[in-house]
């Protein structure tokens, strides 16, 4: 189980590649289709078969690519609409090129099942449940729903003339929910900055249900445009014995959403509702919300979700009479009450950080002990990763290179012409500040060199400083400025080259790449291309790692990954600054120390004071300190190897 979710939070917010993984809810094979089989192979035999098939028939879509151009409707009662082979992946309905808003609707119908397929593109609703016409008892199973920008199941409220009446027992079940970004406005013209500000978008909305059942579901990155969107599944308008189990959310804004605060004018939004065994991970906006409900529970779920703000793993406002809490284990901020009924709280357990849990708190719930395994996989993904790949990158001590890279490296700075000394600062904000690399100018960081390890502590007869060139070079000009990527730093790196003819560049670019939660496909190519126009001229590059950044663990760690494997690959010196943070700060204790109360930037302070005390709490001085160590070594090494210093 820790394997399996470690791979899960290091590797699923990478936008924009089919996220199924060997570990994902295994949906048990459906029986042999029933009635009149009627076989597809074409969309205008898919439209004809739903006129043609019969009560209890079953059409079977071949595998292959179907772009619908139209809303496509089922009207028949007890049909099955399922892929032949069995494989989700391999029958699409596509609705890029469709004329309408919704894809695939149930109509006046009872007791359909749509099983083994995908949809996607489609800018309103995937699967139209139309409960306001009749239809219920529908069944979507083992279904991958992808890039629907309002909702991926929606079930409209019934009309207040039909009373208490809803539809009764659908069930969705063993589906993946998944877009490849957050939602822009180009998505839905309904959606706009005077209506949703491009929020309008979840996964499973449905309104006035009665016994759902809604289990084994995958939901990864359902987001709006400012990470403000609605809920994964969300239960309504007096949804009333809908049971909501073993489901997973990683890297949405809201995971589930018992009843809806803005709808005051219903008092009573979900009843009688069971949230249980589910598994929740940083979803900031909200994990599980429960607000209007009565006589509802929500027990042994999993929530992990360090981020400071807005601290609402478990939100429990508005009315929520006989409301039972229980057997939860939060990770990160614990449950948040702003309701005036009297709730019941047994069993939970709030940790800031897993490990330092005693093991007998974690005995409340039948669970909790596989719950701490997956807890500690999905809290600790960096430090393991570093660990691992530290290892298989033949890094040794910070700042020591191993002799594979250094021969490498005589072999590029053999073509050097340019500046003696001259240091290139190639970055974002966190290479732009002046507390980072400017210290070296002017101040003598050999004072704090304890140890002897065969190397000179100055050049001869000279100080660092007087050696060193461009440490107070900053801005767009320099390639460093706030803000930038890796496409930007590419764009300004040859006049760099080309002017100040660098013998060494820092290279640190990809925090603010990862600002949407993931790895652009493009980074690490263009980073390659960023180092070979070093190493073609003759300057030898020092790629950096990028720090931990708040919220942000899985993104930064694959992007870290990148920046380790481009170093082994081109065998370039590595500043490995991110493993450095977590030696020194582990278990998120980073969070406000060696990183600011931001949760991006290093902290500030004496960054020229390079003594234990201060390396563990001045992100700045640690950086400095790790890029300095390389950089001695690389002078006695590589730039002045046959040098005879004292």
């Amino acid at each position: 189980m820790v394997s399996v979710v470690l791979f899960l939070v290091l590797r699923l917010s990478i936008f924009g590649v089919i996220p199924d993984q060997p570990w994902f809810p295994k949906a048990p094979a459906l029986p042999g289709p029933s009635g009149k089989v009627i076989r597809v192979k074409t969309v205008d035999e898919l439209f004809q078969a739903t006129k043609d098939v019969e009560p209890g028939g079953s059409i079977l879509l071949a595998d292959g690519h179907y772009r619908m151009p139209r809303y496509f409707e089922i009207t028949t009662d007890n049909i099955t609409l399922r892929g032949a082979s069995g494989d989700r992946h391999k029958v699409i309905l596509d609705g890029a090129s469709s004329r309408h808003g919704e894809l695939v609707g149930i109509t006046g119908a009872k007791g359909v099942t749509i099983a083994d397929l995908t949809i996607r593109n489609i800018k309103w609703n995937g699967f139209k449940i139309n409960s306001d016409r009749g239809a219920e008892k529908a069944t979507i199973y083992n279904c991958v729903i992808h890039n629907i920008w309002q909702r991926g199941v929606k079930a409209p409220a019934m009309p207040k003339s039909k009373g208490d009446r809803g539809p009764r027992e659908c069930r969705i079940q063993y589906c993946l929910f998944y877009n490849d970004r957050p939602k822009q406005f180009a998505d839905d013209e309904t959606d706009t900055p005077d209506s949703f500000n491009g929020n309008y978008i979840g996964g499973i909305d449905v309104k006035n249900t009665i016994d759902w059942t809604i289990s084994d579901n995958v939901f990864i990155g359902i987001q709006g445009r400012t990470r403000e969107g609605r809920g994964c599944i969300y239960i309504s308008e007096n949804g009333r014995g809908c049971r909501i189990e073993r489901n997973i959310f990683i890297d949405c804004d809201i995971a589930i959403a018992l009843g809806n605060p803005s709808l005051g004018y219903s008092p009573l939004q979900a009843i009688n509702c069971i949230t249980r065994n589910n598994f929740i991970s940083q979803c900031p906006e909200t994990g599980i919300l429960a607000c209007y409900t009565r006589d509802c529970r929500i027990e042994k779920n999993t929530i992990h979700d360090p981020a400071r703000s807005p601290r609402r793993p478990i939100w429990v406002q508005n009315s929520n009479d006989g409301l039972i809490l229980r057997n939860n284990l939060l990770i990160g901020p614990p449950i948040l009450v702003t309701s005036d009924s009297v709730i019941e709280q047994t069993g939970n357990v709030h940790m800031d950080r897993i490990v330092n849990a005693p093991l007998a708190e974690l005995k409340a719930g039948q669970d909790f002990l596989a719950k701490k395994a997956i807890a500690e996989a999905v809290k600790l993904p960096a430090q393991i990763l570093v660990k691992k790949q530290q290892s298989a990158a033949g890094r040794l001590k910070p700042g020591i290179q191993p002799e594979a890279t250094l021969s490498a490296m005589r072999k590029v700075h053999a073509g050097f012409k340019g500046q003696r000394g001259y240091i290139a600062q190639l970055g974002d904000s966190i290479t732009y500040s002046m507390a980072f690399w400017s210290s070296i100018g002017w101040d003598d960081p050999q004072r704090y060199l304890r140890q002897d390890d065969g190397l000179p502590k100055t050049p001869s007869k000279m100080r660092w400083r007087d050696y060193v060139r461009g440490t107070r070079d900053k801005g767009p000009k320099h390639a460093n400025y706030s803000g930038w990527q890796v496409g930007q730093l590419l764009k300004s790196i040859d006049a760099v080259i080309e002017r100040d003819k660098p013998e060494v560049a820092i290279i640190m670019i990809g925090t603010n790449d990862i600002s949407g939660g993931r790895v652009p496909e493009h980074y690490r190519g263009r980073l390659e291309q960023v180092v070979r126009k070093c190493t073609i001229a003759g300057c030898v590059p020092i790629l950096n790692t990028i720090p931990p950044r708040r919220s942000r663990d899985e993104a930064v760690a694959e992007a870290n990954r990148i920046i380790r494997d481009v170093a082994v690959k081109l065998q370039v010196p590595l500043a490995d600054f991110h493993s450095e943070c977590i030696r020194r700060r582990p278990d998120g204790s980073w969070d406000g120390t060696i990183i600011s109360r931001d949760g991006i930037h290093p902290s500030g302070g004496k960054s020229n004071d390079y003594s234990e005390q201060n390396l563990n709490n001045c992100g700045y001085a640690l950086r400095n300190w790790v890029n300095f160590l390389v950089y001695r070594q690389l002078y006695f090494r590589v730039l002045n190897p046959v040098q005879k210093d004292q």
